[in-house]
């Protein structure tokens, strides 16, 4: 911006002054100093636009400067972040194709093991069944053979037998006749009679049992009545009348799953525990929810009990069992898991 500035000063100075008079009786030249104060008044007048004019070509390139500086910076950020995030990708792909690379090769060599082993089992279940019919046959014959060996032996055995013991066989003929004879009798009705007696009299001893077991059972059953009614009423007294509502939990288990073609397959599933809610909902709340990673706290809880639970589970100190419990291991990762 223009401004002028005045500035006033006096001078003084002593000047000598020449003087002549004109000719005369006395006439002549002279001179004399003379003091003489002089006014002096200075206007300065400064044109600062030229100035002003520069200065804000240098605020506007120093505008530019600071605007490009941010937007190189942001820039720069924004393609660190970029490559941060391909090179996390990268190695987080690379190591879960690794896996699934090895865990492929192993289902495969298992299952060509299987394959081979179902192949060896079917062949051994064959020979198997030929060897069973080949021994029922056998059986079946050589039992025939000696069936009919034994049955011929029992025959001679029993003739001989009774050829040498036949005084005691007639005497055992005899009184089984007799016997017959004894029962058909009217010795018969004595038998019958005190059948009746002891067999009245052994109903009522079982009844009386019975109702003897009956009335302590009944005593017992009063006695487990009246202690539950006593119970009850305490638990009435002691519990206050009023209706809260109340909330309760049930687990649910929401799985996505990428497969080979990078499709994403989405899964809910429900306990029994309460009535069931729709699948779409709950996947719309899980996707809705903000996740975060899990505590120090949790990691620690679910390593230990993960820990246990593998060891429960993979006990054996096969080279395989080691692997797989070692690969297992490997992929449990909390810095990618999250929580609500």
């Amino acid at each position: 911006m223009s401004y002028t500035r005045r500035y006033h000063e006096v001078v003084s100075k002593t000047v000598t002054v020449n003087y002549s008079y004109p000719a005369s009786e006395y006439g002549g030249s002279g001179s004399e100093s003379v003091s003489v104060d002089i006014p002096v008044d200075v206007n300065i007048d400064v044109d600062t636009n030229p100035f002003d004019r520069s200065v804000a070509n240098c605020n506007s390139s120093v505008n530019l400067l600071t605007g490009a500086v941010v937007a190189t910076e942001a820039a720069q950020i924004a393609s660190i972040d970029t490559n941060a995030q391909k090179v996390g990708k990268t190695i987080v792909d690379g190591f879960f194709k690794t896996i699934r690379s090895e865990i492929s090769q192993q289902i495969m060599e298992l299952s060509t093991q299987l394959d081979a082993t179902l192949m060896h089992l079917h062949k051994l279940g064959k020979r198997c069944v030929e060897k069973q019919k080949q021994m029922e046959s056998d059986y079946n014959r050589i039992a025939d053979r000696y069936i009919k060996v034994f049955a011929d032996l029992n025959n001679e055995l029993e003739n001989r037998i009774f050829a040498l013991d036949e005084p005691a066989f007639n005497f055992k003929r005899g009184s089984d006749q007799h016997s017959l004879r004894t029962l058909g009798s009217d010795l018969a009705s004595t038998v019958s009679v005190f059948g009746r007696e002891g067999g009245e009299l052994q109903a009522r001893l079982s009844a009386s049992i019975a109702k003897k077991r009956a009335f302590d059972t009944i005593g017992k059953a009063n006695t487990f009545l009246v202690k539950q009614k006593r119970l009850n009423d305490t638990i009435n007294q002691s519990m206050l009348k009023e209706s809260i509502a109340a909330i309760r939990y049930s687990p649910v288990c929401f799985v996505e799953t990428q497969n080979e073609k990078n499709q994403i397959d989405k899964n809910v599933y429900q306990a029994d525990l309460l009535p069931q809610m729709q699948a779409n909902a709950l996947m719309a709340d899980f996707q809705a929810q903000h996740w975060s990673g899990i505590s120090a706290e949790s990691k620690t809880q679910i390593g230990r009990y993960f820990n246990a639970e593998l060891n429960n589970r993979y006990n054996s100190a096969d080279a395989h069992t080691n692997r797989v419990r070692e690969n297992i291991t490997k992929l449990l990762n909390f810095n990618q898991i999250k929580s609500v």
